[in-house]
């Protein structure tokens, strides 16, 4: 970035994606945060935009600007002021994770919009509860407040506005593992952030872009992305996707075995994370540092991490974070042999991952609990868990809607092979893991052996 006018930088990054359209993924919720078309009163109105200011580097400074000039909103009873500044509170409480307060003003600020017939307003209130709902996942319930949003600001001839709905129903069927829909909404929102030079979507494109190679471990793919978005970042001074962009950088650096790297980007996020009070994030970073710490052998300092970092999933209530972090554990207690453990923290994340129908983190979840019964020789419940993977194999490989449109018998014919070969495959991972825990166990009486001697 050094010597180039982020204007000019803009325009070479708005160039690439126009080159060269891409799609995305990731858990990174936006919530926009413009005013509706009903009159402000000023001083209100700029007490917001100072807020605004210290939205991502001090957002509690933010929160307590606000709260005044929500104090004056009441004092005159300006209806548009109230709505506009309940909404913008709950962006702010939502940034630093407190998401009962974030719906209580979500849910005052709709209210108002609908009596004063702010269509504008309505369209912004009905996305942040979405965000509401996805956070909690009951995703059915946000998908439908981000479509009534989606309609109703491309009505209004808002497709920038439009997008950050967009951008939210993407994530939700990347989680559900519904690939096709999630890459062809990202793309939809590449090509229309473009079009409008919003910087601000083009970070968090950019950001869910390198989430689906970091998922399918092409880091290279990741890590261009990501230092693209990184550099956006820094320059419009928003350390809330900085801290996005530092914890991805760092998944991009596991998943290419450079240990060195990853720790260090994932304590730079987790530092930068707990400055702004980002619980949700910290919480993702002690995840990945859990991994590293567990990777090395540190188990000490691994379960510390995951044990933090389910506490701050269980205080925000966030489900999906929860189901992460008991897989976390399980996987943890399966290195550790204790497989009866690890059993049990398996089992309640499968119970949540179904329950909100998060076919990603299930696939994870099946793998470490054929390995746990596998080593437990609980065969009957191997039998039960591997036909649920194999399905679930085929979400990261399946072929193209358009594929599918063109030759149902091709793919028919492809899901069937690959069920068998995934079958199999996964009947060789038991062998071996089998094999290694008859060496394990053989190794460990022959150490108890020259103990007792």
């Amino acid at each position: 970035m050094t010597g180039l006018p982020i204007n000019n930088f803009i325009d070479r990054i708005h160039s690439l994606f126009r080159n060269g359209p891409a799609f995305s993924l990731f858990f990174l919720l936006f919530i926009s945060v413009s005013a509706g078309f009903t009159q402000v009163l000023p001083v209100v109105e700029s007490m917001v935009k100072e807020a605004d200011d210290f939205k991502n580097s001090d957002p509690k400074k933010a929160i307590q600007i606000t709260e005044s000039a929500l104090e004056m909103a009441r004092k005159s009873k300006h209806s548009p002021s109230l709505a506009r500044v309940h909404r913008y509170i709950g962006v702010l409480y939502f940034m630093t994770g407190e998401l009962v307060k974030a719906r209580h003003h979500f849910d005052s600020s709709y209210v108002l919009y609908l009596k004063l017939g702010d269509e504008k307003g309505i369209a912004a209130c009905q996305n942040n509860i979405g965000v509401i709902y996805q956070e909690v996942g009951e995703y059915n319930k946000a998908i439908d407040f981000f479509n009534k949003s989606v309609s109703l600001k491309l009505k209004l001839g808002d497709s920038a506005g439009a997008t950050s709905g967009m951008i939210n129903i993407g994530t939700i069927y990347s989680y559900q593992g519904v690939n096709q829909k999630a890459v062809s909404i990202f793309k939809n929102v590449i090509r229309m952030a473009s079009e409008t030079h919003d910087t601000t979507r083009l970070i968090d494109a950019c950001i869910n872009l390198a989430s689906v190679y970091n998922n399918r471990k092409e880091s290279d793919s990741a890590l261009k992305y990501l230092q693209i978005s990184l550099k956006l970042s820094e320059a419009i001074k928003d350390e809330y996707s900085t801290g996005y962009c530092l914890n991805n950088i760092g998944v991009a650096y596991q998943n290419a075995s450079m240990d060195q790297k990853a720790f260090e980007f994932f304590n730079q996020a987790m530092v930068l994370r707990d400055d702004l009070g980002d619980i949700a994030g910290m919480a993702t970073s002690l995840d990945n540092l859990g991994k590293m710490y567990s990777r090395q052998g540190n188990f000490n300092k691994s379960i510390d991490c995951f044990y933090q970092s389910l506490k701050y999933s269980q205080q925000l209530d966030d489900k999906r974070s929860i189901a992460i972090s008991l897989n976390s554990m399980g996987e943890l207690l399966n290195k550790q042999g204790d497989f009866y453990g690890a059993e049990a923290y398996l089992r309640k994340g499968i119970e949540i991952a179904r329950q909100l129908d998060l076919k990603q983190d299930l696939r994870i979840l099946y793998s470490n609990m054929i390995q746990t019964y596998g080593a437990l020789k609980q065969f009957d419940s191997v039998e039960v868990y591997l036909p649920l993977y194999s399905q679930l194999l085929n979400l990261s490989i399946a072929p193209s809607e358009e594929s599918i449109v063109n030759s149902q018998y091709m793919s028919d014919s492809y899901s069937s092979r690959f069920g068998i070969i995934s079958f199999f495959y996964c009947a060789l991972i038991i062998a071996f893991l089998l094999l290694a825990n008859l060496f394990r166990d053989s190794y460990l009486r022959k150490l108890k052996f020259k103990k007792d001697l």
